[in-house]
């Protein structure tokens, strides 16, 4: 990651954005944000119910995703960790776990 931030030389906007599905998950971002605390930060909590190999539109359980964002917000606010901005994965809220969309 620091040979792909050196070559980009300030161009482009770099920021980091994170998949988190558990306490593990987010020390590690916490760790990374550390590293680069320069570079702004984005959480989102991950699909826990990814379709199996070969299948087109495996359901997705959105009440459990939605559970996850709530879990992560929570933790986000109770560690007053205010630089991490935290989001949805939109293309699973919006269309589930269909592929090339």
């Amino acid at each position: 990651f620091d040979a792909c931030l050196e070559a980009a030389q300030e161009k482009p906007q770099i920021v980091l954005k994170l998949v988190v599905f558990d306490e593990s998950d987010y020390a590690y971002a916490k760790e990374v944000a550390a590293r680069y605390p320069h570079l702004p930060i984005y959480l989102q909590p991950g699909n826990h119910t990814p379709p199996r190999p070969g299948s087109e539109d495996a359901s997705v359980d959105l009440d459990g995703i939605m559970m996850r964002m709530e879990w992560l917000v929570e933790r986000v606010t109770s560690d007053r960790w205010f630089e991490a901005r935290v989001l949805p994965q939109l293309h699973v809220l919006l269309w589930g776990n269909k592929r090339a969309v």
